[in-house]
């Protein structure tokens, strides 16, 4: 069974970093287009938390080192399992809230090509990105 993580942190108080690894996924979960393959995935959390998420990759592309690119994935095979990491950084204000959710959204069109979008929740936002920033506010010096 496929282990799907997610990490995310604002970094610098002006970007947020999100890290999503989906670890030990079955290889027939990809659809085999030739030369090519795809992976869909669209999961939903019981916190309300979605994820969407595709990704269209050369075979070659398996076990290649990922670029030190924004964004930059990583696709790796260990016998039958796949594992896919993708990392993205985005500026704080691309965020998007919407009725008491916050979307991170990306489409990227260079190879890979990949379509991810994260729904969070707003408590789950404040834990993970508001509470953060707050704590590693530098306090103003007033002499």
């Amino acid at each position: 069974m496929a282990a799907t993580k997610i990490n995310i942190a604002p970094v610098e108080n002006k970007y947020i970093k999100l890290i999503m690894s989906v670890e030990d996924m079955d290889k027939e979960k990809l659809v085999d287009l030739g030369d090519s393959f795809l992976l869909k995935m669209n999961k939903k959390s019981k916190s309300g938390n979605e994820l969407y998420f595709s990704v269209l990759f050369a075979k070659k592309m398996m076990n290649k080192p990922s670029r030190t690119s924004n964004p930059s994935i990583a696709i790796t095979k260990n016998k039958n399992l796949i594992t896919v990491t993708l990392t993205i950084m985005q500026e704080l204000e691309s965020i998007q809230e919407s009725e008491g959710f916050y979307w991170i959204k990306t489409e990227n069109a260079a190879s890979p090509a990949f379509e991810f979008s994260y729904k969070m929740n707003e408590s789950y936002y404040d834990k993970k990105v508001t509470q953060v920033l707050a704590e590693t506010a530098q306090p103003e010096n007033t002499d």
